[in-house]
């Protein structure tokens, strides 16, 4: 029941799943080792040791568990079950946030009503893109269409429906906006997931030694494997090859590095004379900054689990979070005043709208957020 447990916490459990979960709980039995499960959770090591915990910090972990147990307990009705859950519920079973001068835990909050007329709500970002053809024709690709597969001689939509006939070996362009994140399917049979404000400039067809395509923003890569002719993804900084694996790759202009989070396989990351600067097994972090690499392990769905519809922090800084939020929301954050010392751990439903993020980040920070059409600032 552990990995259950954690899985209804980190938002990431599935509806059978949480049945048996809901099943177990209703049992008076089992509510020393839901306790434990409780416990273990909290007390994982999960707190940076140099962050000052808020004085209440035992009573509300205690009134935090409580709530945890109950919340599973009320999610067992045998109708709605995890469909209730996993969308209403939106944040996550549990919102950790962890800053400089608090600690929080909500199981579940409520928006409060007065807040969402005064404030101006925003919907999350969606399915959108615009591909970009050697002519200069610009297709949009919005609505109902999820994904655009390059085939031999055409480019066509996940259902079959042709969107544009094709030379071979055309260079096309897939760009993302502010709100907006697509998916690709190469002639190769590489998968590609494109983040919001992103492009990829790609050939709609492999021919050479090698697959070359050119990355600007932030992508997963789902690569086929082919020994005889490896993948290359060029960003500003470095080159990033490989012959078959699953890997992450965030290159925004305005992050201080380059950060290649690597899934399965291996790949190697080189500058852009071609010099190798490091190799990366699975489960391991490279961050680029243009004059020094860093490596670390990590845990890879904190980097990629936004191609699944969820933001996930663990200690990050407000700003790098906010950062995140930013394009996905399509905003303008004045970053003066707020405070990087704050940090979050939370796991937060990409479909929220805006109203949801910012209260939440209000009321577990202490922070207030002035939201103005598209602008968000701190509060005076």
């Amino acid at each position: 029941m552990r990995n259950l447990f954690l899985k209804y916490l980190n938002n990431t459990i599935t509806d059978e799943e949480l049945k048996i979960l809901c099943h177990y709980s209703q049992i008076d039995e089992n509510d020393v080792e839901l306790d434990i499960f409780l416990k273990e959770y909290f007390e994982a090591g999960t707190i940076p040791d140099n962050l000052v915990i808020y004085d209440r910090f035992d009573e509300l972990k205690n009134d935090s568990w409580k709530s945890i147990e109950k919340r599973i307990k009320d999610d067992s009705n045998p109708i709605p079950i995890a469909r209730s859950f996993k969308f209403k519920f939106s944040v996550a079973a549990s919102l950790l946030i962890l800053g400089s001068f608090s600690f929080y835990m909500i199981s579940r909050f409520k928006i409060d009503k007065t807040s969402m007329i005064e404030r101006q709500d925003i919907q999350p970002g969606k399915d959108r893109a615009k591909l970009i053809v050697p002519n200069g024709k610009v297709y949009n690709l919005n609505g109902d269409k999820h994904e655009i597969i390059s085939d031999q001689g055409s480019i066509r939509y996940e259902d079959g429906n042709i969107l544009t006939n094709i030379a071979s070996k055309e260079f096309m362009t897939l760009v993302t906006p502010r709100g907006g994140n697509y998916k690709l399917t190469l002639s190769d049979g590489t998968r590609i997931w494109l983040n919001a404000e992103s492009s990829l400039r790609y050939p709609t067809s492999f021919s050479g030694k090698e697959r070359i395509v050119e990355l600007k923003g932030e992508a997963y890569f789902e690569v086929a494997h082919n020994s005889r002719q490896p993948f290359i993804v060029n960003t500003a900084i470095q080159k990033v090859k490989v012959l078959g694996t699953s890997f992450n790759i965030n290159a925004y202009d305005n992050e201080n590095s380059t950060i290649t989070t690597l899934v399965t396989g291996r790949v190697q990351i080189n500058d852009k004379t071609d010099r190798l600067l490091q190799l990366l097994t699975p489960l391991q972090q490279a961050s680029n900054n243009g004059t020094d690499i860093q490596v670390e392990n990590v845990d890879t769905d904190l980097y990629t689990s936004w191609k699944d519809g969820t933001f996930r922090f663990r200690s990050t800084p407000l700003p790098d979070a906010l950062r995140q939020i930013e394009r996905w929301y399509d905003l303008d954050v004045d970053y003066k005043g707020i405070p990087s010392s704050i940090k979050i751990h939370a796991s937060i439903n990409r479909n929220s709208n805006l109203s949801t993020v910012i209260h939440a980040l209000e009321k577990i920070t202490g922070l207030n957020f002035n939201v103005k059409g598209r602008s968000v600032s701190l509060m005076k």
